[in-house]
């Protein structure tokens, strides 16, 4: 008997994963690296680079980022933003195998469901002759209870970008014009 609710669990696992895995397929077109870069970059004429350097830690802090390096003087950032969320996929196989095992998975076994969604951004902002240039980097990873990193991919959409940008470029203004 034991062995037939260990190969039904099997089964169903292995079921919910072939499902998983076959709706995992992307048709969205690549992007060239020059691509990527010009939606990562964006250049503010007549500021300086610490005042820039500024606005984007201002801007990461507003978007509860955590900054977890700094370097004004290189004009080096690293922040991270993370969150979590249930992970349905492991939910069902979880409530199937404390059916199939009659109680025993949830009472002996791992009941986090949760899986931490993180965003890690590093960014530079260098001095060039008509100001500044930032360059943002963002890689959106989802990690599993066990905090191993199930799915890792950098961000390329030019919104999440440009928000970030259009937020900084109103930091530098207000600090252009207030002082």
């Amino acid at each position: 008997m034991n062995a037939l609710v260990t190969a039904t669990v099997k089964g169903a696992v292995l079921a919910t994963t072939l499902l998983m895995l076959s709706g995992c397929k992307s048709s969205a077109p690549q992007m060239s690296t020059m691509e990527v870069r010009s939606l990562q970059t964006k250049e503010y004429s007549d500021a300086e680079s610490i005042l820039v350097y500024r606005a984007l830690v201002n801007a990461l802090l507003d978007r509860e980022f955590t900054i977890s390096a700094s370097d004004s003087s290189s004009g080096v950032l690293i922040a991270n933003y993370s969150t979590t969320q249930t992970n349905t996929t492991e939910a069902v196989t979880k409530a199937l195998a404390t059916y199939f095992t009659l109680g025993l998975n949830w009472i002996f076994g791992d009941n986090n469901m949760d899986d931490i969604l993180t965003v890690d951004v590093s960014a530079n902002v260098a001095p060039i002759k008509s100001g500044s240039r930032l360059r943002i980097n963002a890689v959106a990873k989802r990690l599993n209870s066990d905090g191993e990193i199930v799915e890792s991919q950098m961000i390329v959409d030019p919104n999440y970008y440009q928000g970030i940008f259009e937020q900084i470029e109103k930091s530098v203004f207000l600090e252009q014009n207030i002082n």
